[in-house]
Parts: C-alpha cells; structure tokens; sequence
C-alpha cells in the first residue's frame, strides 16, 4: 500500500515561517506609523558598518548599512539598532567617535524608534512607501496560508449545499437528492417534498 504524504507543516517550522511574517508586518507598519505620528529628536550614532555588497546593484542595493545609536527622551536613554540596504557610503567610526542624526520615535513609547531618514515619507522614496503599505497585505495573506485559514474557509464553503437539507432527505451516488420518507427526486433548493409533503430542511 502507498504511504499516505504528509501536507502538515512541522509545528517548529511553522512558528518560525509565522514569527518572520509577524516581524515582517511590525516593521512596515511601524515604519508608515513613525512616519506619521512619529516625534524626532536629535540622537547619536556611536556604531556604523557599511559593508560593500555589489557595485553594480539597483539604486539603493550596492551596501549593508548597520548602525547602532541612542537618543534621549525626558531624561531617560533610550537605544536602537537598524539594518538596510542603501548606496549610503559613511566612512567608519573610529573608537570612541560619535555622529549625531535625527531619530524618529512614538512619544508614548520611546522603544519603537528608527532613524528619521527611514520613516519619513520625504526621504524614504515612492518605493519604499509602496513596499511597506503592501508589504503587511501580503504577509497577512501568507499567514492565513500558511496556517490553513484560507483552506479551512474554502472546506466550509464546499459543504454549504449538502448541509442545507435536513436527516429528512438524503445524497444518492449519482449527486440527486430524494426524499427519505417515499424516495422522490427533490428539485433544488425546495423545503417541501412535492410528492409526499415531508419537509426536507
């Protein structure tokens, strides 16, 4: 006998696929939510790598920028850590140096931040604003996949028709339904048996 396969997807595996689709969607949407009700501050840059990953990339591709900073907010520090690709090209800091830039920040929670240049719709790029509105869109849609949401509503949907007659009528082989009270063909969607009178629903 043939092995029946095995579609589940293995649980370690699908916290993992749904943790990445959740952190996907957290940064585009905090990204459109910095750039719209987000508050900036001068903060400072006290970490920066930018490493060469293909000259002859698209615009905005060429480097890895990683960059690490902090900034303050009623008198209490707060810290921050960004990874992106750009053309962004800063020479590197040496010890103990430092470089100040704008950070922008949720004024009730400090936590969520980023650097202004990437949430501010101005510097960001038509682009970017596109890839982060439909970007938690998709993810949302691959979610639904992956957890079987999607495939569990279209099983409802397929058992709709069957499921609108009562105990009172039954399927035959051939796809008809009949009375089960004088085995009578029933026409669709009828509650009545036209020839014994039986309610089918």
């Amino acid at each position: 006998m043939a092995k029946k396969t095995n579609k589940k997807i293995n649980p370690v595996i699908l916290v993992l696929i749904c943790a990445c689709l959740l952190f996907a969607m957290y940064l585009s949407l905090s990204t459109i939510a910095l750039g719209l009700w987000g508050q900036t501050v001068m903060g400072t840059v006290d970490s920066y790598d930018a490493r060469l990953d293909d000259s002859h990339a698209d615009a905005n591709r060429s480097r890895t920028i990683s960059k690490s900073y902090y900034f303050t907010v009623d008198g209490k520090e707060y810290r921050g850590h960004v990874m992106y690709t750009s053309d962004e090209s800063w020479p590197r800091l040496a010890d103990g140096e430092t470089r100040t830039e704008r950070i922008s920040y949720f004024a009730f929670f400090p936590h969520i931040n980023k650097p202004s240049a990437l949430a501010e719709f101005s510097k960001m790029g038509e682009m970017a604003i596109i890839y982060h509105i439909l970007s938690p869109v998709a993810c949302f849609f691959l979610l639904l996949l992956v957890t079987g949401t999607l495939k569990k509503k279209e099983k409802k949907k397929k058992a709709t028709p069957t499921s609108a007659y009562s105990q009172k009528s039954r399927l035959q082989p051939g796809g008809a339904v009949v009375c089960s009270n004088c085995g009578y063909q029933l026409a669709e969607n009828v509650s009545f048996c036209a020839n014994c009178g039986t309610s089918v629903r």
